[in-house]
């Protein structure tokens, strides 16, 4: 009973759901303005042991266990604010973070970058590609580890182009959008049934100072002019007793 009581609001006030409508619209709109698409791009790395470690003639990739410790100081390192600060730049809009790669149990690191445009995060991606083997190298000089037992890194894949990311902007829009309907259908409800008492008062008959419709209390009126117009009937008993008393005295 209320979706059709409602329905008939929406068909009756249909002008002020165009209007909603438009203004829905034009939220969208400044939602999808607002919001502008994030470009992303990826690349991975993976440590390499030392080369003190491998014995000659030997695939590198067989003494890969133990590198899980040292991928995650230098993922933390890379993630680090000081890192943040010294590679971003104060530059808005641009991001990157780092990450293991959960789908294997080898020594990869995930990139990723952030930035407005195609070209700023692809510029982004090299730029931290470039930083991985120089923070590596770092941290283990500090440790003043042998360059021949230093652990390496290789890029296994980098992306020549951005992939688009328009997930918030998705969402900002169907928030806009979804708001805009719920308050026309609101809008649209409180006006019709205003609406709707005002029509019932109108129609409704004016009552008088005593309560009444004012029908009630309108009586006949006499003139003036009805009054002057009576005739005084005289009293025929009156007239007969005088003529018996005269009839009788002569």
């Amino acid at each position: 009973m209320i979706v059709s009581d409602l329905l008939k609001s929406l068909l009756r006030r249909w002008y002020i759901v165009l209007i909603g409508l438009g203004l829905t619209a034009g939220m969208v709109f400044v939602a999808y303005s607002i919001t502008p698409v994030t470009y992303k791009a990826s690349a991975a790395v993976v440590l390499l042991p030392p080369k003190k470690s491998v014995a000659d003639g030997d695939n590198p990739y067989l003494y890969m266990g133990g590198l899980g410790q040292a991928l995650n100081v230098l993922v933390i390192t890379m993630n680090s604010a000081n890192t943040q600060e010294e590679v971003l730049k104060e530059r808005v809009g641009l991001g990157f973070a780092l990450e293991q790669d959960t789908t294997t149990t080898g020594p990869i690191i995930n990139i990723t970058t952030m930035a407005p445009t195609n070209t700023d995060a692809l510029d982004l991606l090299d730029q931290v590609v470039e930083l991985i083997p120089q923070t590596l190298d770092g941290l283990q000089s500090q440790l003043e580890v042998p360059g021949n037992a230093k652990i390496g890194s290789m890029t296994l894949a980098q992306a020549h182009v951005a992939d688009t990311e328009n997930k918030r902007q998705l969402q900002l829009m169907a928030v806009a959008g979804a708001a805009g309907l719920v308050g026309t259908i609101l809008a649209v409800a409180a006006i019709d049934k205003l609406l709707a008492k005002r029509a019932s008062k109108r129609k409704r008959p004016k009552k008088g100072k005593g309560g009444g419709t004012g029908a009630e209390q309108e009586k006949p009126t006499v003139r003036d002019t009805d009054a002057l117009k009576t005739h005084v009937v005289p009293d025929k008993s009156l007239a007969q007793v005088h003529r018996s008393g005269m009839v009788s005295g002569t």
